[in-house]
């Protein structure tokens, strides 16, 4: 986690860290030097006009087709976890210049705090737009929503610059020595396998958290949750160790959770509905098949398609969520993934606007790292690694007592 004060000093450390760390990757703009993916928060961003762009102004379109509604929750609500707002459609698939923002999502925590996922983001020439843009936004939503504004953050899937661009590059760069477990702005966590990965993130909610109301409120220990804000887990090893002794899920139920919900029937090109009597989306269905769309794409397909062709593609997301969400009381907590290739590692990043730490967060984890597995040895990569952002990462109160016996079990007296 690259966490700083302004964000001229978040733009000299993430160019630091790609010219410290950067593999070399053609595209039809030229050589790109990209580095891994990255968390970047400003605590103290600052309000400006925003600057001229041809992604501003999609992005300011769709922002005002949610404004009413996001504010209105964010007045009303403030501490909700349901204001997030999709930038990224599925019919970008078939875009020659997709959107580089893909979600902006707000979580109020003292102040009212903006996290928004980049998939890709040339860093030298483009840093400073997007900031702006995303700074004059949340102080535009926090006024109209009566709220203080707070920090800015960046989950990144693809920092780089351009090869052409490297002296100039090197003029505005500064070393970048990486933040890493809890900060009351975000956490990042590397674990080797996901089962450690769970435990602890169970371990920072339970030690760290704040707690909320939530909009629970009917269901009897879910009317309050423990929460922490921005977590972000690296998973190294997902392949082993899995299961965690002391999940809430059977490997059965996980893997039917991954083939039936998350991922689809198979890897072929879906042209109907995936979905059961009775349910209102799933991922599948969302990533695959979603009959409200205009425009009806397979995106994972499409992902696959892309990776086979050029494992260095920067447009490699897969779109959950939709504007529409914002209406529902019950939206996608997955609000997107993306697939990443570094050399011969596919890296799969998923994003989360709320996540059920204790009672889904396992089985979430189980079921994304095989999905990125199976593209991963699809697209003919060699290895692979697992990444999970969760905006508000929580446990309920009603299970606060099963956490803690996880964690720290009490010891029989003989």
């Amino acid at each position: 986690m690259i966490l700083t004060r302004d964000f001229s000093e978040a733009k000299a450390k993430i160019l630091g860290k790609i010219l410290k760390d950067y593999v070399v990757c053609k595209s039809r703009f030229g050589n790109a030097l990209s580095s891994d993916p990255s968390f970047i928060v400003v605590e103290k961003p600052e309000g400006s006009t925003i600057l001229p762009d041809f992604f501003v102004e999609r992005y300011q379109r769709v922002i005002e087709r949610a404004k009413e509604i996001a504010i209105s929750k964010l007045r009303n609500v403030p501490y909700t976890r349901r204001v997030s707002i999709p930038l990224w459609s599925p019919e970008e698939h078939h875009s020659r210049n997709p959107v580089a923002i893909t979600e902006i999502s707000f979580l109020f925590d003292e102040k009212l705090h903006l996290t928004a996922y980049f998939r890709s983001l040339e860093c030298l020439n483009y840093f400073d737009n997007n900031f702006h843009f995303l700074s004059k936004i949340l102080e535009d939503f926090a006024s109209e929503a009566e709220l203080e504004p707070g920090s800015v953050a960046m989950l990144v899937a693809i920092p780089h610059v351009y090869e052409r661009d490297r002296k100039r590059a090197e003029e505005f760069a500064k070393d970048c020595r990486e933040i890493y477990g809890y900060t009351s702005l975000g956490t990042h966590l590397v674990e080797d396998y996901v089962s450690s990965a769970w435990h602890s993130a169970m371990e920072v909610v339970y030690n760290h958290g704040k707690f909320k109301a939530t909009e629970w409120d009917m269901f009897e220990g879910q009317k309050r949750s423990k929460f922490v804000h921005r977590l972000f887990i690296e998973v190294k090893k997902p392949e082993e160790n899995k299961l965690h002794d002391k999940a809430p899920f059977t490997e059965n139920y996980c893997l039917d959770y991954a083939i039936s919900y998350v991922i689809g029937k198979s890897f072929e090109r879906v042209s109907s509905s995936l979905l059961k009597e009775g349910e209102e989306y799933t991922y599948a269905e969302r990533a695959r098949f979603c009959e409200k769309d205009e425009v009806r794409v397979d995106q994972l397909f499409e992902v696959l398609q892309k990776l086979r062709a050029d494992k260095c593609r920067r447009d490699c997301y897969v779109g959950i969520s939709r504007l529409w969400d914002l209406e529902s009381k019950d939206p996608p907590c997955l609000r997107g993934y993306q697939f990443v290739g570094r050399e011969k590692k596919l890296k799969g990043i998923f994003y989360m606007r709320s996540n059920d730490v204790y009672g889904a967060m396992h089985a979430n984890m189980v079921a994304f790292a095989l999905l990125t597995k199976l593209v991963s040895e699809l697209a003919g990569f060699k290895s692979y690694e697992y990444m999970h952002f969760a905006v508000d990462a929580h446990v309920y109160e009603g299970f606060l007592n099963a956490v803690r016996e996880i964690l720290y079990p009490e010891m029989k007296k003989r």
